[in-house]
């Protein structure tokens, strides 16, 4: 089973996740940020990444990614979608739906290193020839590329910023501080359910288990087949 080491900055949180062959470090933290990154790494007696994986092109998400790729000696990976943000150093944060992001709106900046993705995602890749046992799949709604990860053998899945973890011990996750289309969270947020990850890890606050997911978002729609319509 996969053992995943957080890493915890005040902008962000961001994971390794160790594989029998490799470790995958889901996002990269903001910029100028890539030594704590590097120095928590060796303290988990991790010297083995094997990929970058970028939920999101946020700032606090891939500014770490461009130092970390040459100092680990990593691909980084993002999702289509965001390929040209990644390029350009620069993304799109899109409208507040919380209190708190109407201040990162005005206070964060848009821009970071700029990163040429080595890998770019499509909706169900499959990771494991980095060493975990790893699938991307896509899951709009706070960005047009936003990417979440299923680690198979633990059964974790990583989510960036689809939601946002709860703050308090008894808080649910709620929606994204930062949204591009609101009406895409709650079916991406099902998408992910239906992988049947039981352990749920988010870019900003505490990880939640399925069911508290669950209780928050309400059940996964189940689509029914149309009746057969009889012969005459």
């Amino acid at each position: 089973m996969n053992t995943v080491v957080t890493i915890r900055f005040a902008q962000s949180t961001l994971y390794a996740v160790r594989g029998p062959s490799g470790t995958a470090l889901i996002d990269a933290g903001p910029p100028g940020k890539a030594a704590a990154v590097e120095r928590a790494l060796r303290r988990a007696g991790i010297d083995d990444v094997t990929l970058i994986a970028i939920t999101h092109c946020h700032p606090d998400h891939i500014g770490g990614a461009a130092a970390l790729s040459r100092s680990l000696k990593a691909p980084v990976a993002v999702g289509r979608a965001e390929s040209d943000w990644a390029a350009a150093g620069h993304s799109h944060f899109y409208e507040p739906q919380r209190p708190f992001g109407r201040i990162l709106d005005k206070t964060m900046g848009r821009r970071y290193p700029p990163v040429g993705p080595d890998l770019l995602l499509d909706d169900g890749d499959a990771l494991d020839e980095f060493g975990v046992a790893l699938d991307a799949f896509a899951v709009p709604g706070h960005t047009p590329g936003s990417t979440a990860y299923l680690d198979r053998d633990s059964g974790a899945v990583f989510v960036g910023d689809l939601l946002a973890g709860g703050m308090l011990p008894a808080a649910a996750p709620g929606p994204p501080f930062l949204a591009q289309e609101r009406e895409r969270i709650a079916p991406s947020v099902h998408k992910a359910l239906q992988t049947g990850a039981s352990r749920w890890y988010f870019g900003h606050g505490r990880p939640a288990s399925a069911l508290e997911v669950l209780r928050a978002w309400g059940p996964v729609p189940v689509v029914r087949a149309d009746p057969a319509v009889p012969r005459g």
